[in-house]
């Protein structure tokens, strides 16, 4: 069976529930979804200092800061 004619009958089934019995199907699905998730890693600023830099490379920063004035 497809798995996105699966899910039409799963979201079927879910309209028929009040709104209370929704939300607690939804806070279940979503327990679920954060049970693999590993908590995020700080990053400290230094870490990231350059990032993006090669993109600014061929740009005139001075030519693009005066044209970012003009608005």
């Amino acid at each position: 069976m497809d798995a996105e004619l699966k899910l039409n009958k799963i979201l079927v089934q879910v309209q028929k529930l009040n709104k209370f019995e929704q939300a607690a199907l939804l806070k279940k699905i979503s327990s679920l979804l954060n049970v693999n998730e590993q908590p995020a890693k700080p990053v400290r600023l230094i870490e990231i200092s350059g990032m993006g830099s090669s993109l600014w490379h061929d740009v005139d920063i001075d030519k693009y800061v005066d044209e970012e004035r003009q608005w």
